[in-house]
């Protein structure tokens, strides 16, 4: 099970979903095609669980939950660093995603599912923050706001061919304290 995972993750990630076959998957696994099939009932059932299996959790919830301190500045910078090295993570398994949902070919339920517990605890959190007039905007907004600047940068430096700034670390810092100045009331 965990050889024929392990191989399909590396297919799907060179390859995509729609691309790589389970022939080629069970030999790289060292397995016949029989085997892969007794262990997993379809390609696509393969897929999910090879994207349940090698996809990076956020540790965010775990964070909100027992250390958040509820300074703003201090836990908005701890969250989107784990949410950098969660992204960077599963970045090969996410362009797989991206690239076969263009193709209409890949479903999402497990990446959704933990997006949705993400927003979730930043909800929980946000609205903390706002019962407690450490921000000024609607938690909803918040998140949005959050995630979206969060996401885009990462998908820039995923996806942009031209790096133009030389100091991406400086970078990020000087977004993230833009994107908490603006949550401040």
């Amino acid at each position: 099970h965990d050889r024929i995972i392990s191989a399909a993750r590396e297919l799907f990630e060179k390859k995509g979903f729609a691309t790589a076959t389970t022939k080629e998957i069970a030999d790289l696994a060292k397995v016949s095609e029989i085997t892969l099939f007794r262990h997993f009932e379809n390609k696509r059932n393969l897929f999910e669980q090879t994207i349940k299996d090698s996809m990076r959790q956020y540790k965010i919830s775990e964070y909100i939950k027992n250390s958040a301190t509820y300074e703003l500045e201090h836990d908005l910078t701890t969250i989107a660093y784990h949410m950098m090295e969660t992204y960077k993570q599963n970045s090969p398994l996410r362009a797989i995603i991206m690239l076969d949902k263009i193709r209409g070919s890949v479903p999402e339920m497990n990446v959704k599912h933990d997006e949705h517990c993400l927003e979730k605890s930043l909800l929980e959190y946000f609205s903390t923050m706002k019962k407690t007039g450490k921000i000024s905007v609607d938690p909803n907004m918040a998140i949005k706001f959050f995630i979206t600047n969060i996401t885009g940068y990462f998908m820039r430096e995923v996806f942009s061919k031209n790096n133009y700034i030389d100091d991406k670390d400086k970078y990020f810092e000087w977004m993230l304290k833009k994107v908490i100045s603006v949550l401040k009331p």
